[in-house]
């Protein structure tokens, strides 16, 4: 019974990853990249990888950052995406939050991360994302952007050593590609490709863990979460809370509200309308962006 059931949520959800597919090729496509690097879009994408075709929100902030410069630009542009679609981008756009969906179908033990570590991400975004960059920094902006991207002597482009998605989408084609590289790695390199296997082993066994605890860009997203025209709704003439809502959710970010007006979601929310998909009674919770719906539960006949 658990299988067919995992295997009709799979199918409900195949319309989504689907789209995550299509955003992993457009998001890494090498001839896209001149215009699309003008773009910083909420998805999780090495900046300084060749083929990647947008401009990293993270990598931004940091180049910022170090040159003791606010970024208007990238700020009003996640502001704008916010405001629009909330956290929806990583729920159906960002790359490696598509891996982890499919890590999390192999077969091992499964557990959830304490709600405790849902505060990590926020601390990797202070201290890293903005803290260090401004004390690391020396404020000349042609110099600094460099030692980022570059990574010449004297620099602080730790995001590359410690960015899981920069590692699998340069380091890893570079090991594959490049005979001798492989024959002489550096210790830079292993640490890198340690700490994507830590992430990618914590994504197999606890579902959309980096999303939830360690993603800086989550955590920026997760801030602005709240000021998102799309958003769930429940009625609560038809919510029996049988709380399979809350359980189909990748994030935890799931809350039935007990009363009108309660908090549907938490900030950890994605927006992936699992939950809408997977609601036994029709009508009883919906998505809506503004005060229209745009999707409505239809009743799960397996729930």
């Amino acid at each position: 019974m658990a299988r067919t059931r995992h295997r009709t949520e799979i199918g409900r959800a195949g319309w989504r990853w689907r789209l995550q597919v299509i955003s992993l090729v457009i998001f890494n496509s090498y001839f896209l990249s001149p215009v699309g690097k003008y773009l910083c879009l909420p998805v999780l994408n090495c900046y300084s990888c060749p083929v990647g075709a947008v401009a990293c929100p993270v990598g931004s902030v940091i180049a910022f950052a170090a040159v003791r410069r606010i970024p208007y630009y990238v700020l009003g542009f996640l502001g704008l995406m916010a405001v629009s679609a909330g956290r929806a981008f990583c729920g159906w756009a960002c790359p490696f939050g598509y891996l982890q969906d499919w890590l999390y179908r192999i077969r091992s033990p499964k557990w959830k991360l304490p709600r405790a570590a849902d505060g990590l991400k926020y601390a990797m975004l202070v201290v890293l994302v903005v803290a260090l960059p401004l004390a690391l920094g020396r404020g000349e902006a042609q110099t600094a952007s460099e030692r980022i991207v570059q990574g010449s002597k004297g620099s602080f482009d730790y995001c590359a050593v410690v960015c899981p998605a920069g590692t699998m989408e340069a380091a890893l084609p570079k090991l594959a590609s490049d005979k001798e590289f492989r024959a002489h790695i550096p210790l830079r390199t292993w640490s890198k490709l340690a700490i994507l296997g830590a992430v990618l082993g914590l994504g197999v066994v606890s579902r959309r863990s980096f999303c939830r605890s360690l993603c800086p860009l989550g955590a920026i997203t997760a801030l602005t979460s709240g000021m998102s025209l799309l958003r769930l709704r429940t009625d609560p003439d038809k919510c029996t809370r049988c709380m399979r809502c809350a359980q189909v959710c990748p994030t935890a970010g799931r809350s039935v509200p007990a009363a009108a007006g309660d908090k549907e979601s938490s900030a950890e929310c994605v927006l992936c309308l699992d939950c809408v998909r997977s609601c036994p009674h029709g009508g009883a919770l919906s998505a809506r962006f503004g005060d229209r719906p745009i999707l409505t539960s239809q009743g799960a006949r397996d729930a």
